[in-house]
């Protein structure tokens, strides 16, 4: 025995290891650190800018990241390209009809997923943005 007693067993504590990615859970705008893409000033995604005007019928949400689910998609060696849109609930065919009106493209609907023909990413994810999704 030792005099005074022993030291008491500490619990296990993690040492480094993994660090969660908790970035995107921050609002654009807090912290001051600004992607080079990101308007400062900008209203925050889902407010449309038109808020007078009525929503669509339908519905297109973000991904768990905050991005919206519009892809690229190229088959064959790069001889056939079309754009995918995915998360879309409502309304279907109407949705149908609004993109093959802005994207000036022929659209399949496959399960879940809209394929428009055609590279159109950024045009998609722009009309989105101004409709509030």
């Amino acid at each position: 025995p030792r005099v005074g007693g022993y030291e008491q067993p500490q619990a296990w504590q993690p040492q480094g290891g993994a660090i969660p990615r908790t970035h995107s859970l921050k609002m654009p705008g807090e912290g001051g650190v600004h992607s080079p893409f990101e308007d400062p000033g900008a209203p925050p995604a889902g407010t449309p800018m038109e808020p007078d005007k009525q929503s669509p019928p339908w519905k297109v949400l973000r991904t768990h990241n905050g991005n919206l689910p519009v892809y690229l998609k190229v088959k064959f060696g790069g001889a056939e390209a079309f754009t995918q849109v995915r998360h879309v609930f409502g309304d279907i065919e109407h949705m149908r009809k609004a993109l093959a009106m802005v994207c000036e493209a022929p659209v399949r609907v496959r399960s879940g997923v809209f394929e428009v023909r055609g590279l159109h990413e950024w045009k998609i994810k722009e009309w989105l943005t101004a409709l509030g999704m």
